[in-house]
């Protein structure tokens, strides 16, 4: 064996060094990554419970609150519907029917603002224009013919609300 060694061979065998400190290096920070990451004493099934549960309230929680918004949509919706039915119903001189409708939209606003944990605003809202209706009402009693102007108003104000709600 020859003790003179070329330049080339000893810079390969020290960059093979470096390169395999390196991987060793590496190996022993992705263990202690991977061990470190797991918490002591916990159970994978335990931990996938506590998951799934917190999915699945989350999960009911926007399903109740996506109903609670639909019903309401809804009621404002039919209640639109009806205000525009009774002007229609002066419009034609026919006040008792007109009052009639101006009753079940009130009751409609009325079963509106009872849905629990409605938006803000809804409630105050939903009871201006039930004051509204009611002072509508009050002038289909005195056969007044603007009460159809004030029955267009409150649906315009209506279809608005509805709009404002979706967004």
């Amino acid at each position: 064996m020859s003790t003179s060694e070329s330049p080339k061979s000893t810079f390969f065998q020290q960059l093979l060094r470096l390169l395999g400190l390196l991987v060793l290096a590496t190996g022993i920070f992705a263990f202690g990554y991977y061990t470190g990451g797991k918490k002591e004493g916990e159970d994978p099934v335990e931990s996938l419970k506590g998951q799934v549960q917190e999915v699945t309230s989350t999960v009911v929680e926007k399903s109740s609150e996506l109903k609670r918004d639909l019903t309401l949509w809804r009621s404002l919706k039919k209640a639109k519907t009806l205000t525009i039915g009774a002007g229609d119903e002066i419009r034609q001189k026919n006040f008792g029917k007109a009052k009639n409708e101006v009753s079940e939209v009130i009751e409609l606003l009325t079963e509106a603002s009872a849905i629990p944990e409605a938006r803000e605003g809804v409630e105050q809202k939903i009871n201006s224009f039930r004051t509204r209706l009611l002072d509508v009402q009050d002038d289909a009693n005195a056969l007044k013919p603007t009460a159809k102007q004030k029955l267009d108003d409150i649906a315009e104000d209506m279809e608005q609300f509805i709009r404002d709600l979706r967004n």
